[in-house]
């Protein structure tokens, strides 16, 4: 009989331990497959991220475009401020010569009243 029970403890021990390898591979194996589900969504999250870079790129290269056509035209059509004062100089310029002409009609007028 003591020949029985080493044999049935070797046994049992053997079911016990092979009970607890498939246990821990039913984990190990449940743990992978949940790493591998997230690893697909955080895949799928970077390809959406990415789609909406993608998108946002296109409309912001759009409003620039837009931008640069409208800088193009400014440019083409604005005043620089040399223009600007040049501008100004020539109408203080004529103002001056109106009120000199002015001054002297108004003098010349003053001279013929005073002289009736």
């Amino acid at each position: 009989m003591t020949d029985q029970q080493p044999g049935n403890e070797v046994q049992l021990a053997l079911a016990k331990l092979s009970e607890i390898t498939a246990v821990g591979l039913a984990e190990i194996k449940g743990q992978v497959a949940l790493l591998l589900q997230r690893a697909d969504h955080a895949d799928w999250r970077v390809d959406q991220l990415a789609q909406r870079q993608d998108a946002d790129r296109a409309v912001t290269q759009g409003a620039i475009d837009k931008l640069e056509v409208r800088v193009d035209a400014i440019e083409r059509e604005g005043v620089t401020r040399p223009q600007l004062a040049e501008s100004r100089r020539q109408t203080i310029g004529i103002v001056s010569v109106i009120v000199a002409v002015i001054s002297v009609i108004v003098a010349a007028v003053g001279i013929v009243i005073a002289r009736i």
